[in-house]
């Protein structure tokens, strides 16, 4: 080795053979390739040959001699002799593993044993390296499950160190790289690990700059942007969905309390625009048969109507099912009103009626009138802001305010149906001790049938067939004004609560305004041709409606006539029944049911078509409901305008 002839010399007691290394190494070349990457140090073969051959180790200083088991041919043992430096690491035994060695793997040390074994002859060797084998196998099995608990910990340890310390590494790159990096990490990633990392990008970049700014400027920004421009935004701020929602004026239904206001905007945006493309669903629901339809009065769940068959009618709103008829009256019912499950009704039999809507039973007969009640009022107590910046709860508690032909308003305390014990109906008025338990204020001043009221805290405002209006204080039951000015019967009135105003309507074709607190006219609208038989006060804008066909918008505050609902496109009869709000006016006379555009005062649709007569038209934000006269039978038509895209939510 080395370039040296070396010659290995196996000394036996009758055979001595001579090789030299380069026949060793031939012979034995594949064990060392086996157990080349397992070498023993020079220290460590030194001390075992050592502990193992004490008896034969030589004694000179220069020359180490040691008896091994030689894996040859021959079972004898090989006495080697050379000088250290040439058995590190030429010899043959540099490249033989150390029987004990924590470096070896089981597997090959087992094989190396095994090889040994055979070729050991000797009895007593053979127990000696049997004893050996189990000693070592003891040993190198503790020291693998050391060895793999080390790993373990270390695995653990770098575990747990390699990503903080990957994230402060990348962390410190700068800005370019961080992105070129990020780059070729997206381009490597899975498929799954690219979800994960796209639902955190976006929401990462839901963050928006308004958050930062203080929340009065960022809500004075929010309110420059439109409501669809605010749903496509991730700022979840409440307040300015609220605020948006009465900007809109957008009335959530009982059923949309618990709703947050974005979901209700959302709703109600949707809601108007099927409105204005006329999108709806159309349901037609059987009258009372071929008798007038006075009264009518509905929410989302139910539609009651009163009729001059004597009857009133409760459907399902949704199915249009006629739940029940109630029935007691022995006269046609002329006036209604219901809150909660509480229902009153007035009519042609001089008696005011208190049902339990649920139960289907009259439960008070309020007895007094001599004469047909032709309207009524229920009143709940409610804030009301005084001029003076004062607010008060007006009435003190829930009232009946009913108006007669009889000439007289009677002010009635709403029962409680709930704490009121169950009695008897009274039949007559001389045994009615309930009537006078409940009767509070009879208001007998003026001259002639009472046609309307119209109420606002303690403040009620009545219309007569005298051609007078009064304004009467509620809670003493005093009168305030006689407003004298109309040249004949009124017929409509209203309450201007923004403006401490009131208004009214008459048979001479005009409407006046007067002022609550000092009872002037303020201003006399003029233009209509005949009787003004309807008013109403919504957003700012006063529409009277005439038999003159025709419906006129007014601006309240100033008088001034802003638009004429009429024309080629007008309704061809008297005006019956209308309602409005600050985008549509809804109206209905003979031969259907029109809607018109408040701003500018153009016909948008003929919603029904082809009827006889219109009796009653309404509606709130979702619905329109008209009772028509159609082929000699009455019928409710109701469209319903919250069906389009939004059929899912409201089935659920």
């Amino acid at each position: 080795m080395n370039g040296k002839s070396v010659l290995f010399e196996e000394i036996q007691s009758t055979i001595v053979r001579k090789r030299s290394a380069s026949t060793w190494d031939d012979e034995r070349s594949h064990k060392r390739t086996e157990l080349s990457s397992s070498t023993p140090t020079e220290e460590e073969l030194l001390t075992l040959n050592n502990d193992a051959n004490d008896d034969h180790a030589l004694q000179s200083p220069s020359i180490t001699t040691s008896n091994t088991y030689t894996p040859g041919p021959s079972s004898e043992i090989v006495t080697t002799a050379t000088t250290t430096t040439d058995i590190i690491p030429d010899s043959p035994n540099s490249a033989l593993p150390s029987p004990v060695s924590d470096l070896d793997d089981p597997d090959e040390q087992e094989q190396q044993l095994q090889l040994w074994s055979s070729y050991a002859t000797d009895e007593q060797e053979q127990q000696e390296l049997q004893q050996l084998t189990i000693v070592d196998s003891n040993v190198l099995q503790q020291k693998q499950q050391q060895q793999q608990q080390q790993q373990q910990q270390q695995q653990q340890q770098q575990q747990q160190q390699y990503p903080s310390a990957l994230i402060d590494f990348f962390e410190q790159l700068p800005m370019n790289v961080q992105s070129y990096f990020m780059f070729q990490l997206l381009k490597r990633s899975p498929r799954d690990a690219l979800r994960l990392a796209n639902e955190s990008i976006l929401e990462a970049l839901k963050k928006d700059i308004l958050l930062d700014l203080p929340r009065p400027i960022a809500h004075q920004i929010l309110g420059y942007l439109d409501i669809r421009a605010l749903c496509r935004a991730t700022l979840d701020a409440s307040d300015v969905w609220q605020l948006k929602m009465t900007e809109s004026s957008f009335k959530p239904s009982p059923k949309e309390l618990d709703v947050d206001y974005k979901e209700i905007v959302r709703r109600h945006t949707i809601m108007r625009r099927n409105w204005n493309l006329n999108l709806h669903h159309k349901m037609l629901l059987d009258g009372h048969e071929d008798d007038l339809v006075t009264c009518l009065q509905f929410d989302d769940d139910k539609i009651i109507t009163g009729s001059d068959d004597h009857s009133i009618n409760i459907y399902d709103i949704t199915t249009g099912e006629l739940r029940r008829v109630l029935r007691g009256h022995e006269g046609g019912v002329w006036a209604l009103q219901y809150v909660g499950n509480t229902l009153v009704t007035g009519s042609i039999d001089r008696t005011v009626r208190v049902w339990d809507i649920e139960r289907g039973v009259c439960r008070f007969i309020l007895r007094g009138h001599s004469s047909t009640v032709r309207c009524l009022k229920i009143v709940m107590p409610s804030e009301i802001t005084h001029p003076d910046g004062s607010v008060t709860i007006e009435p003190s508690e829930p009232i009946i305010v009913s108006g007669s032909r009889d000439m007289t308003i009677r002010v009635w305390r709403l029962p409680d149906l709930e704490r009121e014990p169950e009695i008897g109906l009274s039949t007559c008025l001389e045994d009615d001790v309930v009537s006078r338990r409940f009767l509070k204020f009879r208001l007998a001043e003026h001259e002639h049938s009472v046609r309307d009221l119209a109420v606002h805290g303690n403040t009620l405002v009545s219309g007569s067939y005298d051609n007078n209006v009064i304004v009467w204080d509620l809670e003493t039951g005093r009168k305030v004004h006689v407003l004298k000015g109309h040249t004949m019967k009124v017929y409509c009135v209203t309450i201007d609560e923004k403006r401490r105003h009131c208004i009214s309507g008459s048979l001479d074709a005009s409407v006046r305004i007067w002022g609550l607190d000092d009872g002037e006219c303020k201003f006399i609208l003029q233009g209509h041709a005949i009787l003004v038989g309807l008013i109403g006060l919504m957003d700012d804008y006063l529409v009277s409606a005439a038999a003159d066909s025709t419906l006129r918008i007014w601006n309240p505050a100033t008088g001034e006539r802003l638009r004429i609902l009429a024309g080629d496109n007008g309704h061809p009869g008297p005006i019956t029944s209308f309602q409005h709000d600050k985008y549509k006016v809804i109206s209905g006379s003979e031969g259907g049911v029109k809607m018109w555009d408040t701003q500018t005062g153009e016909l948008m649709y003929n919603l029904i078509e082809d009827v006889a007569g219109v009796w009653r038209v309404c509606f709130d934000e979702r619905r329109c409901i008209a009772a028509v006269k159609n082929e000699h039978k009455t019928q409710l038509i109701v469209l319903d305008f919250g069906i389009h895209n939004l059929e899912r939510e409201y089935n659920t």
